[in-house]
C-alpha cells in the first residue's frame, strides 16, 4: 500500500477523544473479530445498546485502529444515522449508492492511505474519478457492474447486489473485509419508488451475515427494535450479540472527573457518587449534566447546585437532557399519544424502575383490561420505555433521567399537575442520597485503584515515579482482584482494601499452582499517614500471609494526603510500594484513567 502525508490522519474524527472510558472491552472484542476474519474465524456481530451510550463511538475507533493498525483485512464503515430521523424513509436508490460509494470509499481510503476520502465524504462521481486517475480496474470494474444493475428496471437486483458483493469479491480476490453497519434498524422501512411499497431490506442481509470473508457488525440505538425486528426473520440466528451497559461505577466517577477538570469544575467526591447514582452511569446523562448551558454547575460543589441542574435539564427546552428525549421520543408520537391507556401505563411504569410489573395490579390500579395493559407494556417495550427481562415479564425503565423525563411530560400534561409537585419527588431522592454519602472518598479511593490495578498487563514501570522504591516495579496482570474489607481469619478480623492474585508464570496448573499476591491498602484521610498505621498494616498482611501459603507477596500502601517522614522512611525500608496523590494520578494516567480529585 502507499504511504503518503496523510497516512496518520484518522479517517473518521474522533468526537469522543479522552472521554472514551470503560469501552475498552468491546472495542478489544471487536478488533479480534475484525483481525481474526483471514483465519476465517469471523462471525457476524451486533452491538446493541441505548442511544448515547458509546455505540457509534466503539465502532469509529475500531475503523480507525483498522485503517491505521493492521494491513491484512479492509475496514468499511458505513452509517445510515444521517436517515434515522428523517420524515421520508430511505428510499431504494438511496440505499444502494450510499451502502456502494460507502464501500468504494473505505477501500481506495484504505487501498491508497487517503483517509481524507473517508473524512471528507467524498461523493460518487469524485470517487469514480479517484480510481480512473489510479486505473484501479477492481473499482472500475464495479462501477461498471453497479451501473448495469441500476439499469434494471426494478431496484430490487441492484440493492441485492449492492448488499452482497463485497462477500463474492472478498473470497475472490483473497479481500478479507470487516462491513461496519451504523443505524442498521433504519433498513426495516426502505421505499421502491418503482413498485411504491415500503419493505424490510434487513432480511436482504441473511447470505451477508453469514460469510466468513465480510462479516457484519451492526448496531443500533433502538435496542427492542433491532433485536425484535431488524434482527428477526431471515437473520433470526445468524448474529451474535454484544450488549453495551451503562458505565460501572467506578469508569463513571473517571468520566464525572475528566468532565470535571474539561470544564474547570471543582466536583467532590460526594457530589461525584450522587451524579453517579442520579445517573446509574449513563454516559449521556453525565455529559449533559456537567456541560450544561444553563452554568449552574459552576456552583458545584453545592448539591442544591445538582438538585437545580437536574430540573433544569428535564424541564427547560434549553436543556440537553429535554432536548434529547424530546427528540427521542418525537419519533414514537403515535404511539406515546394514542389514548389514555399507554399514558396511564407508562406514567405507573416510571413510578417503579426496575421492579418487574405485575400486570395484573397495574391492571386493577389504572382501571384497564390485563391484556390490554399486556399489549400496551409491549408497545412501550418496542420504543425502549420498559423491558422485558423474560418472556412474559416487564420492567420498569432502568435509565433514572429518561424515568424523570417521563414522569414530568406526563405529570404536567396529562395529569395537569403543577412541575413543582412533579419535581418533588426528585428533591427527595437527592436528599436520601446526600444522607448516604459519609464513605463516599474511601469508597471511591478503593475503586479507583482496584480500576487501575485491573489494567496492569505485565510491563515494569519506574520505582521511584510511581512507588517511592529504588528498582523497577513489575505489574503483573492479575486474575483475581477483590476488595477484602471485613476478612476474618482464626478468629481474629482483617482489614486488607484490596487483594490482588495472580498465577506466577511456569508454575503447574492444579491445587499446587503457585500464585502471587498483591496487598494493598488504601487511605483517604485528610492527614498524612504516620508510623502507627503502617505497623497496623503490617500486622495485617502477617495474618493474611498465616492463612495462605503465597509464592511472591508484594505490598503496597496508597493515601491520598501522603505520609509522614517517618511512616516513609519505615515503608522505604520494608521495600513496601507507596504513593500520594500525584504519583497515584500519574500511574492512573499511564493506564489511560484520570486520576483522583486534588481537593477535598
Amino acid at each position: 500500500m502507499q504511504q503518503d502525508k496523510n497516512s496518520q490522519i484518522d479517517p473518521i474524527e474522533d468526537l469522543v477523544g479522552r472521554f472514551f472510558v470503560n469501552r475498552d472491552e468491546q472495542l478489544e472484542r471487536f478488533w479480534k473479530w475484525a483481525t481474526d476474519i483471514p483465519e476465517q474465524m469471523g462471525n457476524s456481530f451486533a452491538l446493541i445498546g441505548r442511544r448515547r451510550t458509546g455505540k457509534t463511538a466503539i465502532l469509529h475507533k475500531l475503523f480507525n485502529r483498522l485503517f491505521h493498525e493492521q494491513d491484512r483485512v479492509l475496514p468499511v464503515y458505513i452509517s445510515f444515522a444521517e436517515y434515522q430521523n428523517r420524515k421520508e424513509p430511505l428510499s431504494s436508490y438511496e440505499f444502494a449508492e450510499h451502502y456502494f460509494s460507502g464501500y468504494v470509499r473505505c477501500y481506495l481510503a484504505f487501498h491508497y492511505r487517503e483517509p481524507i476520502l473517508v473524512r471528507q465524504r467524498t461523493d460518487f462521481d469524485r470517487l469514480f474519478q479517484f480510481a480512473q486517475e489510479y486505473n484501479d480496474e477492481y473499482i472500475l470494474d464495479l462501477y461498471h457492474q453497479y451501473r448495469g444493475a441500476a439499469n434494471r428496471e426494478i431496484p430490487f437486483g441492484l440493492v441485492h447486489w449492492v448488499i452482497n458483493f463485497p462477500s463474492g469479491y472478498a473470497a475472490t480476490h483473497n479481500l478479507p473485509t470487516a462491513i461496519i453497519i451504523d443505524e442498521f434498524q433504519v433498513l426495516t422501512n426502505v421505499y421502491d419508488p418503482k413498485q411504491e411499497i415500503h419493505h424490510d431490506l434487513t432480511d436482504s442481509f441473511q447470505n451477508a451475515a453469514e460469510t466468513w470473508w465480510a462479516p457484519l457488525l451492526v448496531s443500533g440505538s433502538a435496542v427492542s427494535f433491532l433485536v425484535h425486528r431488524a434482527l428477526t426473520g431471515m437473520l433470526q440466528g445468524r448474529f451474535h450479540y454484544s450488549y453495551l451497559r451503562p458505565l460501572k461505577q467506578e469508569y463513571a466517577y473517571d468520566l464525572i472527573f475528566r468532565l470535571a477538570k474539561w470544564q474547570k469544575l471543582f466536583i467532590s467526591e460526594e457530589l461525584a457518587k450522587a451524579i453517579w447514582q442520579l445517573t446509574a452511569g449513563y454516559p449521556y446523562s453525565i455529559y449533559c449534566l456537567l456541560t450544561s448551558y444553563s452554568l449552574i454547575q459552576n456552583r458545584f460543589p453545592s448539591f442544591d447546585a445538582l438538585d437545580d441542574l437536574v430540573y433544569y435539564e428535564l424541564t427547560n427546552p434549553d436543556g440537553k437532557l429535554w432536548q434529547h428525549y424530546r427528540e427521542e421520543y418525537e419519533k414514537y408520537s403515535h404511539e406515546l399519544n394514542e389514548g389514555q391507556t399507554t399514558r396511564k401505563v407508562m406514567l405507573w411504569a416510571t413510578k417503579y424502575p426496575d421492579q418487574r410489573i405485575d400486570t395484573d395490579q397495574v391492571a386493577r390500579e389504572i382501571g384497564i383490561d390485563e391484556p390490554e395493559v399486556r399489549a400496551t407494556l409491549e408497545k412501550l417495550r418496542w420504543i425502549d420505555v420498559v423491558e422485558k427481562p423474560g418472556l412474559l415479564s416487564y420492567q420498569g425503565p432502568s435509565e433514572p433521567m429518561m424515568r424523570r423525563f417521563i414522569e414530568y411530560q406526563h405529570a404536567v400534561e396529562i395529569e395537569q399537575l403543577g412541575p413543582e409537585q412533579v419535581v418533588q419527588g426528585w428533591e427527595e431522592e437527592i436528599k436520601r442520597i446526600r444522607g448516604h454519602l459519609s464513605d463516599a472518598k474511601g469508597e471511591i479511593g478503593e475503586l479507583y485503584v482496584r480500576m487501575v490495578m485491573r489494567g496492569f498487563d505485565g510491563r515494569s514501570i519506574d520505582g521511584p515515579s510511581y512507588f517511592g522504591q529504588p528498582l523497577s516495579v513489575h505489574l503483573p496482570k492479575f486474575d483475581r482482584i477483590e476488595r477484602r474489607g471485613g476478612l476474618v481469619i482464626a478468629g481474629d478480623a482483617v482489614e486488607i482494601d484490596v487483594i490482588a492474585e495472580w498465577f506466577l508464570p511456569g508454575s503447574s496448573a492444579g491445587i499446587n499452582r503457585q500464585e502471587g499476591v498483591w496487598l494493598v491498602e488504601a487511605k483517604y484521610t485528610q492527614a498524612r499517614i504516620g508510623k502507627k498505621a503502617i505497623h497496623h498494616f503490617f500486622a495485617q498482611v502477617d495474618k493474611v500471609r498465616q492463612s495462605k501459603s503465597y509464592s511472591e507477596v508484594v505490598l503496597w500502601f496508597f493515601s491520598k494526603a501522603g505520609f509522614t517522614q517517618e511512616a516513609e522512611e519505615a515503608l522505604k525500608d520494608a521495600g513496601i510500594l507507596y504513593s500520594d496523590w500525584a504519583t497515584f494520578s500519574e500511574l492512573a494516567n499511564l493506564f489511560g484513567f484520570y486520576g483522583l480529585p486534588e481537593q477535598s
